[in-house]
């Protein structure tokens, strides 16, 4: 049996390094916003060369997503930038989305 977390893990496709850490619903409101974050220690790929770079910090960030049911839904993240011996700092790409877009790629 699926719980919350696991659900929306698996209908979303997130993937290692990525975590699903906490939903928040709000019947009221009508809204949903899910928190997405990274395992510790994890290493990402840099954005110009592929290489997997330390994490330098990270920004939090929100995209629109597709509704569920009636309700609003956002995604949230703590978006790392990479290190990259040869780039420098950069921000990694969002599976979920464009770069520079306020929306998910399937909204």
């Amino acid at each position: 049996m699926f719980n919350n977390i696991d659900l929306f893990t698996q209908a979303l496709g997130i993937e290692d390094p990525w975590k699903l850490d906490k939903i928040d619903f709000n019947k009221d409101d009508g809204r949903l916003d899910i928190y997405i974050s990274h395992k510790r220690g994890s290493k990402f790929p840099c954005p110009e060369c592929g290489e997997k770079s330390p994490i330098h910090d990270t920004k939090e960030r929100t995209w629109r997503h597709l509704n569920f049911f009636q309700y609003r839904a956002y995604i949230h993240a703590k978006m790392p930038r990479t290190k990259c011996k040869d780039h420098g700092v950069l921000q990694v790409k969002a599976p979920w989305a464009e770069p520079g877009s306020g929306f998910t790629m399937l909204f």
